[in-house]
């Protein structure tokens, strides 16, 4: 807030009456006199004219006026935008994901929502793999990070959102895409596209335990290095491949997509933040990505 005697200048600037703006701020006017008097001694010039009946104000006080107005409308924006950030409402939320995620339901549904309920604060989105991912945000760079099956995050705070099946990606000229429905039985006698354990290592781990369990011989007969790598091959004609979901939303040129039946593999979606961070912002979204999270269940479920 403005000081005391800064608030007392401008009421008299105003009112251009010592008596009237004496009335107005609740106090006597000799006390209101004495301290524009002294404001004036502290400023080295005169604020006003004293004349007859009131008060006008000096080139140097109309200057003066000017900035103290300026000063006060941004003083009670910046407590305004504050009170905002206190609550959650204003600043940046810096989120990190994994890019396959932001593509369909749970998270751009809350990052909708989000954005709705909370139009003031800024939103940033970065996409990395999930190494660099855990690395940015243990280095303070996101907020949050949204991916699969984190490994090795005990020193941080995880909650699990949503599972996310595994689906067969095909060439579109595979003739399993004329069955009604897939079993893993069907994929013997396919080559099968793989990826790099690095790149997901629990996923990798439940796949190569499904198929060992299927009968299927261990490994892959390639190993690219990430998921769109891999869908690249199936495009291509070198195999069949198991991608998550979501792919099927942003499906590369010439692949499909289908569900097997009897594949239980999924891959959990988290969201990741640091523990003992308690910003409001943050908070507020986290809020909205669990409530969405609870409804998309609940659909799901029903």
């Amino acid at each position: 807030m403005l000081s005391r005697k800064l608030r007392y200048f401008i009421a008299v600037a105003e009112d251009e009456h010592f008596g009237r703006a004496a009335l107005r701020l609740g106090i006597a006017q000799p006390a209101l006199s004495r301290q524009v008097r002294l404001l004036e001694a502290e400023l080295g010039f005169a604020l006003f004219e004293r004349l007859p009946r009131g008060v006008r104000l000096t080139r140097a006080g109309q200057v003066m006026l000017a900035e103290m107005k300026e000063v006060e409308q941004r003083l009670q924006s910046g407590i305004g935008r504050a009170r905002q950030a206190a609550a959650g409402r204003h600043g940046i939320l810096r989120l990190g994901l994994i890019e396959s995620a932001a593509w369909h339901g749970l998270v751009p549904d809350a990052l909708r929502a989000y954005r709705q309920a909370t139009p003031e604060a800024d939103v940033t989105l970065s996409t990395m793999a999930h190494a660099p991912l855990l690395a940015a945000l243990r280095r303070n760079e996101v907020d949050a990070a949204i991916l699969y099956n984190p490994l090795g995050v005990a020193d941080l705070v995880s909650i699990c959102l949503a599972r996310i099946p595994i689906v067969l990606a095909l060439p579109e000229d595979c003739p399993l895409l004329a069955l009604p429905e897939l079993h893993l039985r069907d994929l013997k006698g396919y080559p099968l596209v793989g990826f790099q354990r690095a790149a997901s290592p629990r996923l990798f781990d439940d796949l190569s335990a499904a198929l060992s369990a299927a009968g299927f011989a261990p490994g892959f007969n390639a190993d690219p290095v990430n998921e769109a790598e891999m869908l690249a091959l199936v495009g291509m004609g070198s195999g069949l491949g198991l991608a998550n979901a979501m792919q099927a939303w942003r499906p590369p040129h010439g692949v499909r997509f289908a569900p097997v039946r009897d594949l239980n593999v999924t891959q959990a979606l988290h969201v990741l933040h640091r523990q003992g961070d308690r910003s409001p912002l943050l908070g507020g979204f986290l809020e909205v990505l669990r409530a969405r999270a609870e409804q998309a269940a609940a659909e799901q479920a029903g």
